[in-house]
């Protein structure tokens, strides 16, 4: 019988979550789907230059996990250039350290500590404001997760 997954930790929430090929009509049925847990291996592994160890670690995830997670990424990245597909970054199971709002009333974005909760934008005051990560379905729990991080696995708090 499997484990049962663990969250991986993600820093934030994606700015965008679609991508398509110019030319290629939307068609929701073409859609590969990369797991928000698959978009946070390729940031630390080929954005950001870190190796499989030093990104498991920000994840609090095995090596191992980490590198089955960095493959099937790759796999769908390349699926996506080779046959024209369209990509959605969404679903897995995560918990984010950071969240980014949007103001809708003046376009400004900001980051804050998922714990932190946001009621107005700091450039104009408006309410008007998207939550990121609420747009994934997370907040709270992220929230208390990260409020009790670094209890029972062996590994610290990160920034």
């Amino acid at each position: 019988m499997p484990r049962k997954t663990i969250n991986r930790q993600v820093k934030e929430p994606p700015l965008f979550d679609i991508f398509k090929p110019r030319g290629v009509a939307v068609q929701k049925n073409e859609f590969i789907i990369m797991n928000l847990d698959e978009f946070e291996a390729i940031r630390l592994a080929d954005y950001l230059g870190l190796d499989h160890k030093e990104s498991s670690l920000e994840m609090e995830i095995s090596r191992s996990t980490f590198s089955r997670l960095i493959t099937r990424a790759r796999k769908k990245l390349a699926r996506l250039i080779i046959e024209g597909k369209q990509l959605k970054i969404d679903g897995g199971q995560v918990h984010f350290r950071q969240n980014i709002y949007e103001c809708h009333s003046c376009g400004h974005k900001f980051k804050m500590s998922i714990q932190e909760e946001v009621k107005t934008c700091p450039s104009c005051g408006s309410r008007n404001l998207f939550d990121l990560a609420g747009g994934f379905g997370h907040g709270r729990c992220c929230s208390n997760h990260s409020q009790h991080r670094g209890k029972g696995r062996g590994r610290g708090k990160r920034s």
